[in-house]
């Protein structure tokens, strides 16, 4: 399970699915200062959705 160099794009996610990761952890990446700072909850909300969405594309 990498968890370092992993992003929310499809680009990425497309390259560690196809190197035979079953998982991945995202930190930063995925959840910015900038939202916390923020609090913009609805936009984390959509960018997990859309990643959740990506990896269901990848591996399906």
């Amino acid at each position: 399970m990498p968890t370092g160099g992993v992003s929310p794009t499809k680009e990425n996610l497309k390259k560690w699915f196809e190197a035979g990761v079953t998982c991945v952890g995202m930190g930063s990446k995925l959840i910015s200062k900038e939202i916390i700072q923020n609090q913009y909850f609805d936009k984390l909300e959509q960018i997990v959705k859309d990643t959740l969405q990506i990896i269901k594309l990848i591996k399906s």
